[in-house]
């Protein structure tokens, strides 16, 4: 994987404007979100390590890698777009050939080869479209299979803008139960808003046991640090 990744940088389209050696170069991982939660929003953001750890171990990392060293705008995913038009056309290209391959080895009945030897799509996709689809498949297949799991998230916070010292003071409309009587009484009540934070991740872990309370078990998980 070293040996392979060195070849990669050396080899890549993409050099630094000061002028540093290629030797010095890694590939940068960064993963961002936007979460809402009804009286402020934030952006969290994670990048390195901190982002591997949020796309799971599963990930076929190297690969990528040596997909983004032969792409000059990177490899992306997201959840609302689909596959660059780079991809999808070389999936379909791939695609084709690993059906030509099938059809002359049928028709040239001298060769003989097993059909499991014959080149897939995928191992005829080149780098760089290669990456692309692994990311996406990842990503995809991941949210599906594990979007219920509860993770502890360790951030530094900050708002996005120097100069707020405060949080907003603000009313929410509510609803009120009245007692005596049957039916709700609609008002507001005084609250605040936060405003724009952004979270840099740090680290992270799967949430503790169900049963424990949440706000309890944040707190356990930093008398620990």
């Amino acid at each position: 994987h070293g040996a392979a990744s060195h070849e990669k940088r050396e080899k890549s389209i993409l050099f630094c404007p000061s002028g540093c050696s290629s030797s010095h170069a890694a590939v940068k991982w960064e993963c961002s979100a936007i979460i809402d939660d009804g009286t402020g929003q934030c952006k969290l953001y994670a990048e390195r390590e901190s982002a591997l750890l949020l796309l799971g171990g599963s990930l076929d990392v190297a690969s990528i890698e040596n997909g983004a060293w032969e792409s000059d705008g990177g490899v992306f995913f997201q959840p609302s777009l689909p596959a660059s038009s780079h991809a999808m056309e070389s999936i379909k290209d791939a695609t084709i050939k690993a059906r030509r391959c099938v059809v002359e080895t049928k028709r040239n009945k001298r060769i003989k080869i097993h059909y499991k030897d014959l080149p897939s799509a995928f191992s005829l996709l080149p780098a760089g479209a290669k990456a692309e689809y692994l990311l996406h498949k990842h990503c995809r297949q991941w949210y599906q299979h594990n979007h219920h799991l509860r993770m502890d998230l360790f951030c530094r916070c900050k708002p996005l803008s120097e100069h707020v010292t405060s949080v907003n003071q603000t009313e929410i409309q509510v609803a009120k139960a009245w007692i005596a009587k049957v039916g709700l009484n609609f008002g507001t009540a005084p609250t605040a808003s936060l405003p724009p934070l952004k979270l840099t991740l740090e680290d992270a872990c799967l949430a503790s046991e169900e049963t424990y309370d949440d706000t309890t078990t944040g707190w356990n998980l930093l008398k620990n640090i």
